[in-house]
């Protein structure tokens, strides 16, 4: 594909939002040493270095974001939330939410974020571009309409899918491969019929009690949520056949005018804030299977947006693996693929794939069509658990 048809937007600010130093995602305070955060985002410019080095980076037209205006964020999030995250960045430290730490170029960062998702989603819509990335941090998915979580400070691609409604895109599918819940999307979406969010993640992770398999919408939007919880330690067996009997069925089922990718990369089996197994191979053979089928289902419009991923070292072939498979080019090398893809866990488990057949047999998007029934819908709070990481 031509990079006059893809997209790839990033920002140098963006990799100058920076959590502060502590222990993973606990500050530095007592019995907390000052130590490298999990969480740093200067990492996205070595992983932009690597694409560029690769000669992918070509392949794109590469866009520097405008800041989201207020009215953008406004979309999702209520001015009191806005203004948290202004004035606690602007005081050059402090906690926007929970969990949601920021230095002083935390908030340009974030209107940064959300920009690019937003120009992305309306540039594929209206025809610009076939396809797009989105470099970006802070990420998005547990942000909520009121508050930032677990390093989210605005909702980038909820944000991005209600600008896209107003350009037309009546029908939005947003996939979050995340290895976290991105309850932010889901509280945002959870009863609007138009918005079909499938979050596939590792079970009991974060937040707590977060994206269960019930959770599946609730008044005009019952059946507009699929949660695929799958358990510690699944690997690209289970991701691809999440892929192949949940999430196709279920796009197609629902029929999007635009797909949205949380394309999270801490799945990988070298991410310390999750327990899974995936690999650059993984992450590329799900980016190629969405392409394929956003061209199918939406005439090519897709965009995917970086979420988490915390491995200095493995992130950039991530990102290198999910970028050529937008550029429609083969998985790239990855020297890190064989202290992964021979373990056991690669492979589907009878105990991973009960997930997917409970779905299958369960979620009116897969069996209400044919079946008539549905599973009991189960109303989201208001403030979901902050227990846990992020």
């Amino acid at each position: 594909m031509s990079a006059s048809r893809l997209a790839w937007y990033s920002h140098e600010i963006c990799f100058w939002h920076d959590p502060g130093p502590g222990s993973g995602y606990v500050p530095v305070g007592p019995g907390v040493e000052p130590l490298r955060q999990f969480a740093v985002d200067p990492d996205l410019r070595r992983a932009e270095g690597l694409v560029k080095a690769s000669g992918v980076l070509d392949r794109f037209t590469c866009l520097t974001p405008a800041p989201a205006s207020d009215e953008d964020l406004l979309l999702v999030h209520v001015p009191e939330h806005v203004e948290r995250v202004e004035a606690a960045s602007a005081a050059g430290a402090g906690d926007a939410g929970v969990y949601a730490y920021v230095n002083y170029h935390s908030a340009q960062a974030a209107r940064l974020a959300v920009g690019a998702c937003v120009e992305a989603a309306t540039g594929v819509v209206e025809g610009r571009f076939d396809r797009a990335y989105c470099l970006v941090r802070p990420p998005g998915h547990h942000a909520e309409p009121d508050r930032a979580m677990a390093l989210c400070l605005y909702n980038n691609l909820a944000v991005a899918a209600r600008a896209a409604q107003r350009r037309g895109a009546r029908r939005v599918m947003i996939l979050d491969w995340d290895v976290h819940h991105g309850n932010g999307i889901q509280r945002t979406f959870y009863e609007d019929p138009d918005v079909l969010y499938v979050s596939v993640h590792q079970e009991g992770l974060f937040p707590a009690a977060s994206g269960l398999v019930l959770e599946t919408g609730a008044g005009a939007g019952a059946g507009s949520t699929l949660n695929v919880p799958l358990p510690a330690g699944s690997g690209e067996g289970a991701y691809l056949a999440v892929m192949d009997r949940i999430v196709e069925p279920a796009a197609r089922t629902f029929r999007p005018d635009l797909i949205l990718v949380a394309a999270g990369l801490d799945a990988s089996g070298h991410d310390p804030m999750g327990r899974m197994l995936c690999t650059s191979r993984t992450f590329h053979s799900m980016t190629s299977m969405m392409c394929r089928l956003a061209g199918e289902l939406t005439g090519g419009r897709i965009v995917f947006a970086h979420e988490g991923g915390y491995s200095a070292w493995y992130q950039p072939t991530l990102v290198l693996g999910t970028a050529t498979a937008i550029a429609g080019l083969p998985a790239p090398q990855d020297p890190f693929l064989h202290s992964l893809e021979h373990l056991p866990g690669q492979r589907l488990q009878r105990h991973q794939e009960r997930v997917i057949t409970h779905l299958e047999e369960h979620h009116p998007l897969l069996a209400g069509a044919t079946s008539g029934t549905a599973p009991r819908a189960v109303p989201v709070p208001a403030a979901a658990s902050s227990n846990g990481g992020p």
